[in-house]
C-alpha cells in the first residue's frame, strides 16, 4: 500500500542519490625508465562513495589514432611497457570509469629528446593541470 508511512505517520526511506561519475586525472608525473618504459602518475578526486574507479589509459604516437593500451587501477599508476622505440613524442589519454560512467578526459603530451647525459629523456610534458617530470 503507497499509503502505509501515510497512515503509520513515519517519513518514508531516503532515495539513495546515485553516484556521479569519476573526477578528472590531473597533476601527472611522467618516469622514463632505463629500458624505456614509462610510468604515469596522477591524482584524481572522486566524489563520495565512488569505490571501484578505475582508469582507461589511451595512446597515440604521431599522427595516429588512440588506441587502449590498459587499464589502471586506484593507486593511479600506469607503466607503458610497449612504447615503440624511437617515438619523438606520445600522447596519452587518462579517464576514470566505473559501474558504465565515464569521468572527464585529461590529456598528456610527452616529448622526448636527449637527456644531460647524451641518454634518451623526458624533455617536456604539457597538460591541463602542471605536470612534473621526475628522474
Amino acid at each position: 500500500n503507497p499509503n502505509v508511512y501515510l497512515l503509520s505517520e513515519l517519513p518514508p526511506p531516503a532515495v539513495d542519490a546515485p553516484v556521479p561519475p569519476p573526477g578528472m586525472p590531473r597533476e601527472f608525473t611522467v618516469t622514463l625508465a632505463q629500458n624505456g618504459w614509462i610510468t604515469l602518475q596522477w591524482k584524481c578526486t572522486n566524489p563520495e562513495n565512488a569505490a571501484g574507479t578505475a582508469y582507461e589509459v589511451q595512446r597515440k604516437t604521431g599522427n595516429g589514432s588512440f588506441s587502449i593500451i590498459g587499464i589502471a587501477g586506484g593507486n593511479k599508476t600506469y607503466v607503458d611497457s610497449t612504447l615503440p622505440a624511437g617515438s619523438a613524442g606520445v600522447v596519452y589519454q587518462v579517464t576514470g570509469v566505473r559501474s558504465g560512467l565515464r569521468g572527464p578526459v585529461s590529456q598528456v603530451n610527452v616529448n622526448f629528446g636527449v637527456g644531460g647525459g647524451g641518454g634518451f629523456a623526458v624533455t617536456s610534458v604539457t597538460e591541463g593541470a602542471d605536470v612534473k617530470l621526475a628522474a
